[in-house]
């Protein structure tokens, strides 16, 4: 069988992985997850050039998009190391580093199989939404705070 069909029929559990105390918990349960459907655990961790893709075309420089890709490598195996070192282990995980503009894109882009169990992250409030600026009424979308 080739690894292609393989991987279509290997359940996996792919998560975005974020340097927090959310983003470690949310790691641990969808190892957890992998571990009770015996599934691989894909966590990825999203990477883009300093300054962001717009700004690196003007001046691509391809040592230091290779630097960042391994700084990125090098911060995954940090994290899922350390957030699951004292966990029993799925029976493979394999990390995987995505050139993406942000972490969902990234798992986004990792999920292929209907097989996939996806723990996305969770989306980042606005700025203005941060700010007090906007909250959400239910029904409603988004309205101007009073």
């Amino acid at each position: 069988m080739s690894e292609t069909a393989t991987a279509a029929v290997t359940p996996r559990v792919i998560v975005g992985v974020r340097d927090s105390a959310k983003g470690r918990a949310q790691l641990r349960r969808a190892a957890a997850e992998a571990r009770r459907k015996g599934a691989v655990l894909v966590p990825v961790l999203a990477w883009s050039p300093a300054g962001g893709e717009l700004l690196y075309r003007t001046r691509p420089c391809p040592e230091l998009a290779h630097s960042w890709e391994q700084r990125a490598c090098a911060k995954l195996d940090e994290v899922v190391t350390g957030t699951l070192a004292t966990e029993e282990l799925p029976a493979a995980v394999r990390p995987v580093t995505v050139r993406a503009e942000s972490l969902a894109e990234a798992v986004a882009s990792e999920a292929s199989a209907p097989t996939d169990e996806i723990f996305a992250p969770a989306s980042r409030p606005s700025l203005l939404t941060r700010l007090g600026f906007y909250h959400h009424t239910p029904g409603r979308g988004v309205a101007l705070a009073h």
